[in-house]
């Protein structure tokens, strides 16, 4: 063995011939990740015995490796509060990354630790009179970061001292300490927000930053920062010493400011107008949601606005990554539907490119639609027929879409003439409805059946391609919108009834699913009429298969409506059936093209998710987490509508004067036929006069009845008990807003009152419920109808019981529950 192995390798030893290592052996230096890889046992006990050597400890670069081991382990969650006391006395250090580390793992224990809070109170007070003003601001945000509100009185002296230092980090980092103070008492800080609302003309930009960041969050409940026109005017003077992180800020904080008149109004614009010459997308879309908030009252200035900003927009979408690139397109895709006309010169800009993402791919195609106008509606038409062969089989369907789009656009004039962009439009989609792909053969007959509305005198050059659609399509979509043009235009068509004929007597029916059977039906009885003597036996066979159907309801119901209405007589039959024009007017847009309310509310809330949602903000968003653009107040005999982000629960809160006089109010427990007469007047059937809801949901009792949450009902004997025990009670209720099954079951759930089964269809949401008194009492079986085809919607509640006594009560408790989620 080697004279200098002894002290080094220390290892059993069973026998002799084992052999040794020739030469001293040392463990390399810590680097990288090796100070979260090292775990020997006793490291805090060896740690705490380096940290004790500490202030003696002359190199710098082994003072920093004790302190970084430390934080490591604390990072890799070691408790390593063992070592408090030494990492205070390490506080002493004047190496500034040292401080840094040790400020962190002060705030990290300290939160969860009062009494070692205590022990680092003094220290860090200390450093907050530093001669150093970056260890200065560090400590002070260290010390507002303990969140102990036992020690926020050890906090306020320093606080105030530091908002009127002379350094901006230092004051920056006051204003921001102001806030932590508040989360934790707000009484405490009303001085001292007052000082921060002061400081809203600071030289130092970041610091006006951060004092309008605070204020927002101190004020959340009455709408954030306010600002005079004193203030709003020395901001925009100075809005180019700003960041683009601070532009944002002040440019929210501008949409809360109404100008005195219109002079005032352009001025500020033109303060703004540098802006739009940024690179920062954030900056340029903020300055565009202000431009249209201001002038949103003032009738073409929409246009004006769009002419300005269009420049700066089309430069970004030109560059940037794909996201902002997407972003950026959902936002020109609104300012196009505003002003079409502005950016319609600029449509190359919008091709598609090879190299981009599918999403980005899909939006431009959409907006290229919005764009067409009579002088480049050719080149669009030609340049999307190019992507609808793509292999992206979703591109070529929103390509297909676009073109028919185009065909729709009253800024197309339209004509039957030799050349008309109309026929160009015809002409590809009829050659679409050929192409051996089947998605876009189907996308391309829908987008027919669309055109064939908006412009009948087109339907001659669709008519006589429908017979070879109804053979070639399968996708159910487009077979059923090829069904409907055979209806429509079967005067037209030689062959339509026996192309109707081969589709009911065919093995096909039973292959065919529910749109185009009910296609299928309505355009039998429409051609009954136009050809009696041909279809006839057509339409016999259609109606017997139709109300024999088991896969379809609507199917059924709709074939039992149209035999009755044909029993009744043809002509009342016909006035019913046929008698609807389902053309739509050029210069009128589809219904769902026509909300407009919806549009003008988006607006509002440019340059945020909503206009990437297409939704507003109430539709996503939390409303304790919504900014503070929108409508904080609502008028007596409103409702303001909650809804989670993902469209689910809703809370309605009316005012006293949404609800009608007690004596409409229906009573709890009326007999079943007074609420069907009242359901029936809600509906608009006794009376040619609009419907009007004249009940309200009753006022419940007092949950006075304890139920048992562990109580277990099967199946079989729920449906047994339901068929057989009377109803003991009944109600009706209207509802704001949208609702699912699950929002209601959790919602009764809390209640103790448990759920059987519940389901939702196109038309209403249905739910089983059940509970029982505590100590086994009596049993209560409700059911709960919701029909979503009201406007509003209509609950019915429905409660039967066995051996309960508290029927009434129940049902209160019910209606309490749903009360949570828009009742």
């Amino acid at each position: 063995m080697h004279s200098g192995a002894s002290g080094v390798f220390k290892g059993p030893t069973t026998t002799s011939s084992m052999p040794q290592p020739s030469g001293p052996v040392s463990a390399p230096p810590p680097t990288g990740d090796s100070y979260f890889t090292d775990a020997r046992r006793g490291e805090v006990s060896e740690l705490r015995a380096l940290l004790k050597t500490f202030p003696v400890e002359r190199s710098l670069t082994r003072r920093r490796d004790v302190i970084k081991k430390v934080i490591a382990y604390m990072t890799l969650g070691i408790d390593v509060s063992r070592l408090f006391t030494e990492m205070i006395l390490a506080v002493e250090d004047r190496d500034l990354v040292i401080k840094k580390m040790v400020y962190l793992y002060l705030t990290t224990y300290a939160q969860n630790s009062p009494d070692l809070a205590q022990m680092c109170t003094n220290t860090l007070q200390k450093d907050t009179s530093n001669d150093d003003p970056i260890i200065r601001g560090l400590a002070l945000r260290s010390l507002c970061s303990l969140r102990v509100e036992s020690m926020v009185e050890y906090v306020l002296d320093p606080l105030r001292r530091s908002l009127g230092d002379s350094n901006a980090y230092v004051r920056k980092t006051a204003v921001m300490g102001v806030l932590k103070l508040h989360d934790l008492n707000p009484e405490l800080v009303t001085e001292l927000t007052e000082t921060v609302r002061g400081m809203v003309g600071d030289v130092d930009t970041m610091v006006v930053v951060n004092v309008i960041r605070t204020l927002n969050e101190i004020k959340r409940k009455e709408g954030g920062m306010q600002v005079d026109r004193k203030e709003m005017l020395g901001l925009l003077n100075r809005i180019q010493e700003f960041d683009e992180f601070g532009l944002s800020e002040v440019l929210g904080l501008l949409l809360k400011y109404k100008p005195q008149g219109k002079e005032e109004m352009f001025a500020i614009m033109n303060l703004l107008d540098p802006v739009l010459r940024t690179s920062n997308s954030g900056s340029v879309l903020g300055t565009i949601r202000c431009f249209l908030k201001l002038t949103s009252s003032i009738p073409g200035m929409g246009e004006m606005v769009c002419q300005r900003v269009k420049p700066p927009v089309l430069t970004l979408v030109a560059g940037g990554t794909p996201e902002l690139v997407y972003v950026l397109l959902t936002h020109l895709k609104h300012l196009a539907q505003i002003s079409p006309e502005t950016f319609s010169p600029d449509y190359r800009q919008l091709y598609v490119r090879y190299n981009e993402p599918s999403h980005v791919k899909y939006l431009k195609v959409e907006v290229l639609g919005l764009l067409a106008n009579e002088e480049n509606g050719l080149d669009i038409i030609t340049e999307l027929s190019e992507y609808v062969s793509d292999p992206d089989g979703k591109l070529g369907v929103l390509a297909v879409r676009a073109i028919s789009e185009v065909g729709c656009s009253d800024r197309c004039l339209l004509s039957g003439g030799q050349g008309g962009i109309g026929e160009v439009v015809v002409e590809k989609l009829v050659e679409l409805t050929g192409l051996d792909v089947p998605h876009v053969s189907s996308a391309a007959a829908s987008c027919l059946k669309d055109v064939a509305r908006k412009h009948p005198d087109m339907r001659g050059l669709i008519a006589p391609v429908l017979p070879r659609c109804a053979r070639a399509i399968t996708e159910e979509k487009g077979l059923a919108s090829t069904v409907w043009m055979l209806g429509e235009m079967g005067e037209m068509i030689t062959e339509a009834p026996y192309v109707l004929e081969r589709m009911v007597d065919g093995d096909g029916w039973e292959g065919y699913g529910g749109e185009v059977k009910i296609s299928l039906l309505t355009a039998a009885v429409k051609l009954f009429f136009k050809r009696p003597g041909e279809m006839q036996g057509i339409l016999g066979k259609c109606l017997v298969k139709s109300s024999a159907d088991a896969t379809s309801q609507e199917l059924h119901d709709r074939a039992l409506l149209y035999y009755r209405l044909l029993a009744e007589g043809g002509e009342q039959a016909e006035a019913v059936v046929a008698g609807t024009d389902q053309n739509v007017d050029r210069a009128r847009k589809f219904a769902e093209e026509q909300d407009s309310e919806t549009f003008k509310r988006l607006r509002d809330e440019f340059n945020t998710l909503s206009i990437v949602y297409s939704q507003e903000e109430k539709h996503w968003c939390q409303e304790e987490f919504r900014g503070f653009g929108g409508r904080t107040d609502v008028s007596e005999g409103e409702v303001k509508v909650v809804q989670d982000a993902f469209g689910g629960s809703v809370v309605i809160e009316p005012t006293s004067a949404s609800l009608p006089p007690p004596q409409q109010q229906q009573q709890v427990g009326e007999p079943a036929a007074a609420a069907g007469d009242t359901y029936e007047d809600l509906l608009g059937f006794a009376s040619d006069e609009p419907a009007s809801v004249t009940v309200a949901p009753p006022s419940p009792p007092a949950p006075s009845v304890s139920l048992n949450p562990n109580f277990t009902l099967d199946g079989g004997s729920f449906q047994s008990m339901w068929q057989s025990l009377p109803e003991a009670c009944s109600s009706l209720s209207p509802s704001t807003g949208s609702h699912t099954p699950n929002s209601v079951e959790d919602a009764l759930r809390k209640l103790s009152i448990l759920t059987m089964a519940s389901g939702e269809t196109a038309g209403e949401i249905k739910l089983f419920l059940y509970c029982q008194e505590e100590g086994g009492g009596g049993v209560y079986l409700v059911q709960v109808l919701i029909d979503k085809n009201c406007e509003p919607r209509v609950a019915s509640v429905t409660v039967k019981t066995k051996g309960g006594k508290e029927p009434d009560t129940v049902m209160g408790m019910v209606h309490n529950g749903m009360g949570n989620v828009g009742f």
